[in-house]
């Protein structure tokens, strides 16, 4: 049997070969809205991105951020933890975490946090069996230019 292997992307291009996952967790997301958020997030520093690969086909991703904010210090952040629908189960995701918490120790970072969506039930259960804690919640307020991405999100959520 073929082992997982996980590495880090290193480059935009690189990067952008993650949009086929990243679109089975946000299909609302049209690949040029997902380069120019890609590049902006490159820009701004702290983004990072790892992969799974089974053979040569991609079977997971995670991006994560590392900042300091002062209510918890240093941080690791993973965002957007996807596994591909025909792999899930298979534990993919657990090492895809593994890999950033390893990460999260080995830069000294002081708490690995995320944002997972409320309805979200088995995600946030997944999250929970990893030892995550729940204890706040994340408030949004939408700006003008974000109203389209909310009602985006809204209509998935209605699907879920």
């Amino acid at each position: 049997m073929t082992e997982i292997v996980i590495r880090e992307l290193v480059d935009r291009d690189e990067m952008a070969t993650t949009y086929p996952l990243i679109r089975q967790l946000n299909p609302e997301l049209a690949e040029p809205i997902f380069f120019e958020r890609l590049t902006r997030m490159l820009g701004e520093g702290g983004y990072r991105c790892i992969a799974a690969y089974l053979g040569d086909r991609m079977i997971g991703v995670a991006g994560f951020w590392v900042g300091t904010q002062l209510w918890c210090g240093t941080y690791i952040e993973p965002d957007n933890v996807v596994v591909d629908d025909r792999e899930r189960g298979a534990g993919v995701g657990k090492r895809l975490m593994q890999w950033i918490e390893a990460e999260g120790e080995r830069l000294d970072c002081e708490i690995m946090k995320l944002e997972a969506y409320a309805q979200r039930v088995r995600t946030r259960e997944f999250y929970r069996r990893d030892g995550f804690e729940e204890p706040g919640i994340v408030m949004v307020k939408t700006l003008s230019k974000g109203i389209a991405t909310l009602e985006a999100i809204r209509a998935k959520d209605r699907a879920l």
